[in-house]
């Protein structure tokens, strides 16, 4: 090796030392954070119901799944130097499985809630909220929400989209005189939009995220209806009894807003709208 060679070898080894011991306690002092447990099996468990394109989901005939959320997870978890392994579940389970330590944090776009947060903690990460739609078959006679009066609207159960349209329909409509927004509870959010194409239901209700995915993938098919109700965050989900872990996380996605990992996957999935300005803890007032 020639001296200049050398030379340059070296300045490029003293410049990777100092970039190493520039970033290594940062993340070194993050993993000394995680809880004994976690520390030990050396993998988070996370909770998912891999059913909301873009955020988790499979591609038909795979059985991986990828989203958004799932990136999210994957660079918590290299971050801490530790493995995720998912687990997909029923979303009305979700809440009950962190609670019970069957998962470690639930990531699935999960509305953060003051009614949850009497159970759980939430680190609020994503802006979204409930957008009713239809099919190009019904827009022209449901051009606005007033329009749903008397008419079935089919949504996954205990999720926040048929709370919201329920709160919606009393206040617009059955405090006026007028017959009420039928709801039809479906199991999964894509049966309950299967209800709305064969015509058992006249609309449904999705996040705004999952309608415009859904109307890139199938262009034409599907129409919005009215305005986004109730725009609300996101959380990442955490039993009130494991705030070690949230704290964690925490500073971890905190790094993430500082270097760009955070704009990186939401440019990723095309889902810059749904930013938030900064991490909050249970920052949901409705």
């Amino acid at each position: 090796m020639k001296p200049h060679s050398k030379r340059v070898l070296a300045s490029l080894m003293r410049v990777t030392c100092i970039s190493l011991f520039c970033v290594a306690p940062s993340m070194a002092q993050s993993s000394a954070n995680l809880p004994p447990s976690i520390k030990t099996k050396g993998e988070i468990v996370v909770g998912i119901n891999g059913t909301f394109a873009p955020m988790e989901f499979k591609i038909p005939g795979s059985s991986e799944i990828i989203g958004f959320d799932i990136d999210i997870s994957k660079a918590i978890g290299n971050a801490l130097g530790v493995k995720v392994r998912f687990d997909d579940q029923e979303f009305d389970q979700l809440i009950n499985s962190v609670n019970t330590n069957r998962v470690d944090f639930v990531i699935s776009a999960i509305s953060d809630s003051v009614e949850r947060q009497k159970s759980n903690d939430f680190i609020d990460y994503f802006r979204s909220g409930t957008q009713v739609y239809t099919t190009k078959a019904y827009a022209s006679s449901i051009p606005n929400l007033e329009a749903l009066s008397g008419k079935v609207l089919s949504g996954q159960v205990s999720t926040d989209y048929l709370i919201t349209v329920q709160r919606w329909s009393k206040a617009n409509l059955e405090d006026k005189g007028k017959p009420g927004i039928k709801i039809l509870p479906i199991d999964t959010e894509a049966n309950a939009r299967l209800q709305v194409v064969q015509k058992r239901a006249q609309a449904s209700a999705i996040s705004p995220e999952v309608l415009g995915y859904l109307m890139k993938e199938q262009p034409g098919k599907f129409v919005a209806i009215g305005p986004l109700l109730e725009s609300n965050p996101y959380g990442i989900m955490f039993s009130k009894r494991n705030t070690q872990l949230r704290d964690t996380v925490l500073t971890v996605m905190k790094k993430f807003f500082k270097d760009g990992t955070y704009k990186k996957l939401l440019s990723k999935w095309e889902l810059e709208r749904c930013a938030v300005p900064e991490l909050t803890i249970n920052g949901a007032t409705q």
